[in-house]
């Protein structure tokens, strides 16, 4: 087998997963319940005393209706005031409408906090007040209906708005937009490397053991349907939903696996079934898929086994018929102005992309093979045009991103994530103990306007009270970006305002319910905490 890059990914990755694997084997489930980090013994489970409100604060302790645990204590959710001991929505509740204790005649309901004599149109009448079935996550598809702890209606079903997955230790994590609270961390696999939804299913690609888990959208401790991606060894990096197919690509396998969905499955699951695969090249490490109509660009890493002769290029997959996926070609991303610091050598070599109605957008590395693979020029991107495969590059700013690792559209601007400069602590599990040009840059119309800074003056180390920032993958929720860290497992929450970003949960908050949100608590037998991937919920 061919030597992966040793960068910070991919040493997180070996490091994690052999640890990860030699805990499972080693430990002894018949003695006693092991819970990984984040999570505690409470009977015959492990739950998050921190998040769980059937466990909050202690084994047992259970939240009232209208409650959500949050840090260990219960609290009423968002837009449920308390009033008195009970938490009370105030829209629809005909003995507190619009404020504790207004209630509302007999003959009349309580419609949007105020009483009325009949419903909104598109409102039901719901025990003397008016929901929409559709989004009131206290009355979610039926009347009664109340979505546990901070999951929100979508459509009639009570799911979580965005999920994250925690390499380290196999856990998912829901959280709410908006008002960002998170739910408890579930179990889910052993290592959960990339993450889609479809149809209120969570789909959960495992490195470890090679299946694509899924798991309701409410539900992420419960495996639901178990798919296998072929060998052991495979690495399924990312994940794209197209129904009635889905697409996971594997960077060590260098395959594009396609299954189908022949469900619904006992269960709940979507019923896939394996039905056509395309091999990429050998040491070719395809990283993500982005589609445009029936084409889908996918960045080739290469690995340094083969002196990345096989990457530093977009490979161009038809996918007219699904189930017999076609390799076009390879648009390579040599001869680019990468801006070397040093006039020395640096290759482009792509972590990401998207489609948008400008071209496809890569993101670039800009690393030097010959420099232990340290950035030796800004991060960037490649704007490919897909009529005739033309390739321009766009500089991100050294002092921002260094080494540029996702990249989403938000409105008619991109994001790019940039996983920037880090030097590592060998002797302590790979921790970053600095890093450089870590954070967010806004690109509108092909330049740069905006930064985020992830770790901001932050040096020491958690010893000092600080614990660096490493950025990671990122999705998109109306305005506000969620992005992960993959060093100390936490998830950033930045909004783009005007052309620039406001920070909503970060490191600059001082209160903790400004802080980055604590996703994938560190292991102190691991050390990193790799948030690894994070995807929203339509």
């Amino acid at each position: 087998m061919s030597r992966p890059l040793p960068d910070a990914r991919s040493r997180w990755l070996t490091l994690l997963v052999s640890a990860l694997v030699a805990s499972v084997l080693t430990g002894c489930p018949e003695e006693k319940i092991l819970c990984t980090s984040g999570l505690d013994v409470c009977g015959s489970d492990c739950a998050d005393l921190q998040g769980d409100p059937f466990n909050c604060g202690g084994c047992g302790v259970r939240c009232g209706e209208g409650e959500t645990c949050q840090s260990g204590a219960c609290e009423c959710l968002t837009g449920t005031p308390a009033c008195g001991e009970a938490c009370i929505n105030l829209a629809t509740d005909a003995r507190n409408c619009g404020a504790c204790g207004n209630a509302c005649p007999a003959d009349q309901v309580c419609n949007a906090g105020t009483c009325a004599e009949a419903c909104s149109p598109g409102a039901e009448r719901c025990n003397g007040g008016c929901s929409v079935l559709a989004s009131d996550p206290l009355n979610c598809g039926a009347c009664g209906v109340a979505c546990p702890d901070v999951q929100s209606c979508h459509e009639g079903r009570c799911m979580y708005d965005v999920v994250a997955a925690c390499y380290t230790n196999g856990q998912l994590v829901g959280i709410q937009a908006g008002t960002d609270r998170m739910g408890p961390r579930r179990q889910f696999g052993s290592a959960v490397q990339s993450l889609a939804v479809w149809d209120g299913v969570v789909l959960a690609a495992d490195a470890a053991r090679s299946v694509l888990s899924q798991a309701l959208a409410g539900a992420l401790g419960t495996v639901v349907e178990e798919d296998s991606l072929g060998a052991v060894a495979s690495s399924p990096n990312d994940i794209l939903v197209d129904p009635p197919y889905v697409y996971v690509l594997d960077s060590v396998n260098n395959t594009l696996q396609v299954l189908k969905r022949e469900g619904p499955a006992q269960g709940g699951g979507l019923g896939l079934r394996t039905v056509g695969q395309v091999n990429l090249g050998a040491n070719t490490s395809p990283q993500v898929i982005a589609k445009r109509g029936d084409t889908f660009y996918i960045p080739l890493f290469g690995n340094a086994g083969s002196d990345f002769q096989q990457g530093n290029a977009v490979a161009r997959v038809n996918v007219s018929d699904p189930e017999r996926p076609r390799l076009v070609d390879s648009i390579p991303l040599t001869g680019l102005d990468l801006k070397s610091f040093d006039g020395g050598t640096t290759m482009a070599l792509p972590y990401a992309a998207v489609s948008t109605d400008a071209g496809v957008y890569v993101a670039l590395t800009n690393l030097n093979p010959g420099n232990d693979y340290l950035p030796n020029g800004p991060g960037m991107l490649a704007r490919i045009d897909p009529a005739d495969g033309g390739v321009h590059a766009i500089d991100l700013g050294a002092q921002d991103c260094l080494n540029a690792g996702d990249v989403q559209a938000v409105g008619d601007s991109l994001v790019v994530s940039c996983l920037g400069e880090a030097q590592f602590d060998t002797s302590n599990g790979y921790r970053a103990k600095a890093v450089r040009a870590t954070g967010l840059v806004l690109v509108k119309d092909d330049r740069p306007v905006a930064s985020y800074a992830l770790s901001p003056g932050c040096t020491g180390g958690p010893e000092q009270g600080c614990n660096l920032a490493v950025g990671g993958r990122l999705t998109v929720v109306g305005n506000a970006v969620y992005v992960t860290d993959v060093n100390a497992g936490r998830v950033f929450v930045v909004e783009v305002r005007d052309g620039t970003f406001v920070e909503r949960r970060g490191n600059s908050t001082p209160d903790a319910k400004g802080a980055a949100l604590d996703a994938c608590p560190v292991d102190p037998r691991r050390v990193v905490s790799n948030a690894i991937d994070i995807v929203a919920v339509p």
